[in-house]
């Protein structure tokens, strides 16, 4: 049988109590379950508009929001590669502020999947995903396995 650890068994409860609700209300509810009061947003600049709503709500529930695009820190994708000259995503830099900012849950809210993966990756948060991009489903993924 699997053992869980004392951190471990408190989200799963969290997330028993918070489940029954729009993802929305479950991420509001679970927030509050664990006490926390800093909530980090880490969004694609692609989909800001759906992020600015997502805060509104959040800080509407008397969160303490802190948010950063992936395109906020201005870099130079050459930095990274040859081929990828121009702005450039920065999801190692969305987590790094994220971090000082003392997050205590982080969102990913639309970070292309590579970008999401790096995000968590630093995080010290833990970290859920609120919206996945996808423009050929407008961001309905599971329509994919249609």
């Amino acid at each position: 049988m699997t053992e869980y650890n004392d951190t471990d068994k408190q989200i799963m409860i969290h997330t028993f109590k918070s489940r029954d609700k729009s993802r929305l209300q479950e991420l509001i509810k679970f927030a509050k379950e664990s006490g926390f009061s800093k909530i980090g947003v880490a969004n694609c600049k692609a989909v800001q508009p759906y992020a600015d709503k997502l805060i509104t709500h959040l800080q509407n529930a008397g969160f303490s929001v802190f948010s950063i695009n992936c395109k906020d820190s201005c870099l130079n994708g050459c930095c990274i590669s040859d081929e990828m000259r121009g702005p450039c995503c920065d999801p190692l830099s969305q987590a790094l502020f994220l971090n000082k900012c003392q997050t205590e849950l982080n969102i990913n809210v639309g970070l292309c999947l590579g970008h999401g993966i790096v995000f968590a990756k630093h995080s010290i948060a833990p970290v859920t995903t609120f919206l996945v991009k996808d423009f050929a489903t407008e961001h309905k993924t599971i329509e994919s396995l249609k």
